[in-house]
C-alpha cells in the first residue's frame, strides 16, 4: 500500500496540480546589468589603449633628439624677389692695403625695388661719390678679406655703406659682376 500512496501523490491530474509561479523581479532587471557590464568593459579597454599610447609616445620621444627650429635666412627663402639693377657704376680699380699690395678690379650692380625711380635718380646724381666710396672700401681691405668665402659679408658691408650715402636706405641687393684680386 505504501506504493499506492506514493503513486497517488505523484500522479496529478490536470486540474489537481497547484500552480506555482516564479516571482517576477522588480526594478531594472538583469538586462540593465548586462548593458552596464559591457559599457564598463569598453570604458576599461579605451582607458587601457590610451595609457599604452601615451606611454609609447613618451618612450619614443625620449629616444629621439628634440626637434630644433629651422632658422629662416635668405638661403631658405623659397623665391627671390625681383629687383631693378643699376649697372652704370662701371669698373673700380684699386690696390689692397697689404704690405705687398694686390690689384683689385671689381664691377658691381646695385638692386632696388621695382618702381623706385627716386632712388635710382639719386644714385645717378651721386655716382661719383658712390665710385669713390667703393674704391676706398676695397682699398681698406687686405687681399685675404676679399676671397670668395667672404663675398656675403662684403656685399652686406657695401650695401650698408652705400645706403648711408643715400637719403633713404633703398639698396636691397649688391651683386658682383666681377671681383678679381691679383698679386702684383
Amino acid at each position: 500500500m505504501a506504493d499506492d500512496v506514493d503513486d497517488q501523490d505523484m500522479s496529478f491530474a490536470e486540474g489537481d496540480a497547484e500552480t506555482t509561479s516564479v516571482p517576477k523581479a522588480k526594478g531594472a532587471g538583469p538586462g540593465i546589468l548586462k548593458i552596464l557590464m559591457i559599457v564598463g568593459i569598453a570604458l576599461g579597454a579605451v582607458i587601457l589603449m590610451a595609457t599604452v599610447a601615451v606611454i609609447t609616445v613618451s618612450v619614443l620621444n625620449k629616444q629621439q633628439k628634440p626637434m630644433a627650429a629651422v632658422p629662416v635666412t635668405e638661403e631658405y627663402v623659397g623665391h627671390l624677389p625681383m629687383y631693378v639693377y643699376v649697372t652704370t657704376i662701371g669698373e673700380i680699380r684699386t690696390k689692397t692695403k697689404d704690405k705687398e699690395p694686390h690689384s683689385v678690379s671689381v664691377k658691381i650692380n646695385l638692386g632696388f625695388e621695382e618702381g623706385d625711380v627716386e632712388s635710382e635718380a639719386e644714385l645717378g646724381k651721386r655716382m661719383n661719390q658712390v665710385r669713390d666710396r667703393l674704391r676706398n672700401f676695397f682699398a681698406m681691405k687686405y687681399a685675404d678679406e676679399l676671397g670668395p668665402e667672404q663675398e656675403v659679408e662684403l656685399k652686406d658691408e657695401i650695401r650698408h655703406n652705400l645706403n648711408q650715402l643715400l637719403t633713404k636706405p633703398t639698396i636691397k641687393e649688391v651683386l658682383f659682376e666681377q671681383l678679381n684680386v691679383l698679386a702684383m
